[in-house]
């Protein structure tokens, strides 16, 4: 089950948090907690389970830095993108991505969560079980979420 789903969870983790060493340590807490609760477990498919899982641990982290506020550091994954050849088109997705993150940002936390979790290829069901919400609230947030994004797109310009 961790070697099926770690790399899906850090990434979710590390889009939420924008940082590689507290998405590794929530990474950590998420195989903890989910170890600590089979118990709980009800025979539900095991990468929506892990992923709310994976919300509730940023949602209690999230919580404890608001009463601490914290600086975050605008980078991208160490790894290098294995898509760009070269270091122009490596430039280029790197600023790209920090532009997503920048209109991310902007949005709502339902309406964020809920593109993070689409881009993972999760169905409407899923992101609803994980986020505990409707499915209505779903498909509405998501609409509503990637209108924003759009907007935030051209009223950048090229």
């Amino acid at each position: 089950m961790y070697q099926m789903h770690v790399n899906d969870i850090y990434r979710y983790l590390f889009r939420l948090t924008r940082d590689t060493r507290q998405a590794e340590d929530l990474t950590q807490e998420v195989f903890f907690r989910a170890y600590a609760s089979l118990e709980d477990y009800r025979g539900e498919k095991v990468r929506p389970w892990l992923f709310k899982v994976a919300y509730h641990a940023f949602i209690d982290w999230h919580r404890k830095q608001k009463r601490r506020p914290v600086d975050y550091v605008e980078k991208m994954p160490e790894r290098p993108d294995a898509s760009a050849n070269d270091p122009a088109e490596l430039l280029v997705a790197q600023e790209l991505w920090k532009e997503a993150y920048a209109h991310l940002e902007q949005l709502p936390p339902k309406q964020r969560q809920v593109i993070l979790l689409a881009a993972m290829q999760f169905s409407y069901a899923e992101m609803a079980e994980v986020l505990e919400i409707e499915l209505a609230d779903v498909k509405r947030s998501l609409f509503r979420g990637r209108q924003k994004m759009r907007k935030l797109w051209k009223e950048e310009g090229p």
